[in-house]
């Protein structure tokens, strides 16, 4: 029997259980679109997953998006029934809902919520007229053992635009999909969390320590930590630094800050780098989309030795095609002590799907699976469900620690 359940989706010699789930499905009988995965395993084990519905049919600015979830507690294997998180009205500041970033924090039965509002799209925002930004949290009922979400968003517009950013910035959003939080940094009540900004400029890392309520900015307000950088993700490294990833032409950008004082935020920002212009980096294929950046404790197979292991996800291409998880082994300090370091010398890859596919992101469940969640043709787009792991990703070489 365990010779089955191990080789039912087998690669190789080694155990998996790939098996893949569609949450959303688009062409059912509301016929209208699902677009951009979040997700996040909370602390009772609850794995939470988002995705955008969009009765107009396009992006945020177009009309009404709303923001649907669905629920697993048993590890990504079965879903709760679909419940409505924001809902859009079609017109005006609360126009649609979409582009959702989630974070789960780590001591309590928290969630908090960051997406895009309004009725003009990122392109064409304007300082008088914005792509407005939005938070929302939710707590859970024990008694009902649902998820309870704020009935209104919080409006952080103005306080990102302009007290964090000084006017200087037309357009903006938050990268979909998870919100970074800290293992190592607690002022007050909550660990810090980490989102990164895609912007007009450039990216920018805002931080909050109060679970999204408040936010500043991680570095400078006036220099972009990636000038040319598009949709950017966040990471924490071993040693308590920050990791951009973003978005670009065949490949990603990363850049480090690095503390002088945690508690007061206080640091500078590397010299950004261009993974496929690097001995190692990530290479893909034209601009493809965003995708997830993890970091997991893991074990060498060969040699049983602790190591740590970055997880990034993108498509591989050409273009918006085979979503790809790409996956470096971190042994010590050396291997992310400047952005080029991080850059360079990937381990191996794992090809998730090679039908046409973009946006993906994922989290660690409680059973120490990965919950891969990610966009999949046909009809532009499914939102698929894979439980994997890391055995499998990385064809043997490492396990979760």
């Amino acid at each position: 029997m365990k010779k089955i359940l191990c080789t039912l989706f087998a690669v190789a010699s080694f155990c998996t259980v790939t098996a893949q789930t569609c949450l959303f499905h688009t062409g059912d009988e509301k016929g209208v679109p699902y677009r951009i995965p979040a997700v996040v395993t909370a602390k009772n084990g609850d794995v939470v997953a988002l995705s955008d519905i969009r009765p107009c049919g396009n992006d945020i600015g177009y009309g009404r998006v709303d923001i649907l979830q669905r629920v697993s507690k048993d590890n990504g294997k079965t879903w709760s029934d679909v419940e409505t998180v924001l809902e859009g009205s079609g017109k005006g500041e609360d126009c649609g809902y979409g582009d959702a970033c989630l974070v789960a924090d780590r001591c309590r039965n928290e969630l908090l919520l960051v997406c895009v509002s309004g009725d003009v799209p990122y392109w064409q925002s304007k300082i008088n007229h914005k792509q407005r930004i939005v938070c929302t949290h939710a707590k859970y009922n024990k008694k009902t053992q649902k998820w309870e979400w704020e009935k209104q968003p919080k409006d952080l517009t103005e306080m990102v635009y302009h007290d964090l950013l000084g006017d200087q910035i037309n357009g903006l959003f938050m990268g979909s999909g998870r919100i970074c939080q800290s293992t190592k940094i607690k002022v007050g009540k909550y660990y810090r969390i980490y989102g990164a900004l895609c912007t007009h400029k450039g990216n920018y890392v805002i931080y909050s320590d109060d679970f999204g309520y408040n936010w500043k900015v991680l570095g400078s307000n006036t220099e972009s930590c990636a000038r040319y950088g598009d949709e950017p993700k966040c990471l924490e490294l071993p040693d308590g630094s920050v990791l951009l990833s973003s978005r670009k032409d065949n490949g990603r950008f990363f850049n480090i800050f690095r503390y002088t004082d945690e508690k007061l935020a206080t640091g500078t920002w590397g010299a950004v780098v261009a993974s496929d212009k690097v001995e190692g980096g990530i290479k893909n294929s034209a601009r493809g989309t965003n995708g997830e950046v993890l970091l997991l404790d893991a074990v060498r197979t060969n040699d049983k030795k602790p190591v740590k292991v970055v997880l990034q996800s993108v498509p591989a291409g050409p273009g918006r095609t085979n979503v790809t998880i790409y996956w470096k082994e971190i042994h010590s300090q050396a291997d992310y002590l400047t952005p080029l370091a991080f850059a360079k010398n990937w381990n191996g890859s794992f090809l998730v799907t090679d039908k046409g596919s973009a946006y993906s992101c994922m989290t660690l469940q409680r059973d120490n699976t990965i919950g891969f969640f990610y966009e999949e043709e046909p009809n532009y787009y499914q939102m698929m469900y894979k439980r994997l792991t890391l055995e499998e990703i990385t064809k043997g070489a490492l396990k979760l620690k």
